[in-house]
C-alpha cells in the first residue's frame, strides 16, 4: 500500500501528481487533518484539572496533619451534674470518677499516645490533664486522712486512688487512671454499706478550702513568674502550660466545692458560707472558663493582643482570696460556737454543783 492510499481522503486522479509548496490542499483533507477545536479545548481543560488535583492533593497532605492536631485539642470544662435518681453516698467521689472518665472516654490521655499521633504534638491538653489528676490526687490524699479506718489508718481505697492518680514519668497513665476509678468505686460501695467513713463537719471543710486556696496560690505564682517574658509569640510553651494548669485547678476546685455542698448540706446553711458561697463559686468558674482561641502572653502594654496570663492570674487570685476568707470566717464561727457551748456547759456544771 502506498503512502497516498493511507491518507484519510481519496487521492486526486487528475491534475499534477506533485503538490507544490504553497499550493492549497483540498478542503476535505484539511478538515480531517487539523485537530478539532472541541477536542483541543477538552484536552486543555483536562490538563488544568489534573494540575488542580495535584495541587489540592499537596495541600491536603500538608494541611491534614495540622488540622488533626487542632481537632485533637478537646477540653471539657462543662460543670458536672451528678445524677439525682441514683445519688452518690460521697458526691466528691462521684465528681472525681466523672472527671476521670471525661478524660479517658473523651480525648484520651494525650501523653500515652505514640509519637506520630497528633495529640503528641499538643501542649495545652497534656498540661490540663496532668493538673486535673494531680489536683484529684491531692484531694483524695486529704480525704483518706480524714476517712480513717477503725484502726486509725487512712482509708486504703482513697489512699490507693491518690497514689494512682499522681502522674508517673515513664508509665502509661491510662491503666493507672482506670485502677484509680476502680478504687474510688470500691470506696463508694463500702461507704454505702457503712463500712467506711467520709469527711464531714466544719473543720474538714476548712481543710478542703485550704487545699483549694493552695492551688490558687501555686497557679498565681507560676503565672506571675511568666508574665512579661518574651520567650515566644503569641505565647511560649511554658506560658500555655501555666495557663491551662490554672484553668484545670480552678475547674476541679469549683466542682469539688459544689460536691461538698451536696454531701454536707448543713455546711451550706452556715451564715459564713451562705454569704460567700455564690461569689466563691463564680470566681472559680470565671477562671475555669477563661478559654481564648489561642493563649497570648504579650510583654509590655499588649497593644495588639491580650495578656491572658495576667487575666488568669487576676481571676485565680480573686478565687484564692475569697476561698481563704471563707475558711477564716467559717473557722471563726466554729470557734465562737464551740466557745459558747463550752461556756454553757461550765455554767450548767456550776449550777449542778451549787444545787448539790
Amino acid at each position: 500500500m502506498s503512502n497516498v492510499e493511507k491518507l484519510p481522503v481519496q487521492p486526486r486522479r487528475e491534475g499534477r501528481a506533485v503538490t507544490l509548496i504553497g499550493t492549497d490542499l483540498p478542503a476535505p483533507y484539511l478538515e480531517e487533518a487539523e485537530p478539532s477545536p472541541l477536542m483541543h479545548s477538552a484536552s486543555l481543560w483536562w490538563r488544568r484539572l489534573v494540575r488542580a488535583l495535584q495541587v489540592l492533593a499537596v495541600i491536603l497532605l500538608v494541611g491534614f496533619y495540622p488540622a488533626m492536631i487542632v481537632a485533637s485539642h478537646s477540653i471539657n470544662d462543662d460543670p458536672v451534674i451528678l445524677a439525682a435518681d441514683t445519688p452518690w453516698a460521697s458526691p466528691e467521689t462521684g465528681m472525681a470518677v466523672t472527671l476521670i472518665g471525661r478524660e479517658l472516654e473523651g480525648p484520651g490521655w494525650a501523653e500515652d499516645k505514640p509519637g506520630w499521633h497528633p495529640q503528641a504534638r499538643l501542649t495545652a491538653l497534656p498540661a490540663w490533664q496532668d493538673a486535673v489528676v494531680t489536683a484529684l490526687s491531692q484531694y483524695e490524699r486529704l480525704a483518706a486522712g480524714k476517712a480513717r479506718t477503725n484502726d486509725g489508718n487512712p482509708d486504703p481505697d482513697l489512699s490507693a486512688a491518690a497514689r494512682l492518680l499522681a502522674p508517673e514519668a515513664g508509665l502509661d497513665q491510662t491503666p493507672r487512671l482506670s485502677a484509680a476509678a476502680e478504687a474510688l468505686a470500691r470506696y463508694e460501695g463500702r461507704l454505702e454499706r457503712d463500712l467506711a467513713t467520709s469527711p464531714a463537719g466544719a473543720q474538714d471543710f476548712v481543710d478542703e478550702l485550704a487545699l483549694f486556696a493552695s492551688w490558687a496560690d501555686a497557679s498565681h505564682d507560676r503565672l506571675v513568674s511568666r508574665i512579661g517574658t518574651r520567650d515566644g509569640w503569641p505565647a511560649a510553651e511554658e506560658d500555655i502550660q501555666a495557663f491551662f494548669e490554672a484553668r484545670a485547678r480552678a475547674h476541679v476546685a469549683s466542682q469539688l466545692l459544689a460536691a461538698s455542698m451536696i454531701g454536707d448540706p448543713d455546711i451550706a446553711m452556715r451564715p459564713a458560707v451562705q454569704e460567700r458561697l455564690d461569689q466563691i463559686e463564680a470566681n472559680w468558674r470565671r477562671a475555669a472558663e477563661l478559654d481564648p482561641l489561642f493563649v497570648s502572653s504579650q510583654a509590655g502594654n499588649a497593644r495588639l493582643m491580650a495578656d491572658h496570663l495576667a487575666m488568669m492570674a487576676f481571676y485565680i487570685g480573686q478565687a484564692g482570696d475569697a476561698t481563704k476568707a471563707l475558711g477564716s470566717a467559717l473557722l471563726a464561727e466554729e470557734t465562737a460556737m464551740n466557745t459558747a457551748v463550752e461556756a454553757a456547759k461550765q455554767i450548767s456544771d456550776g449550777a449542778d454543783a451549787s444545787e448539790s
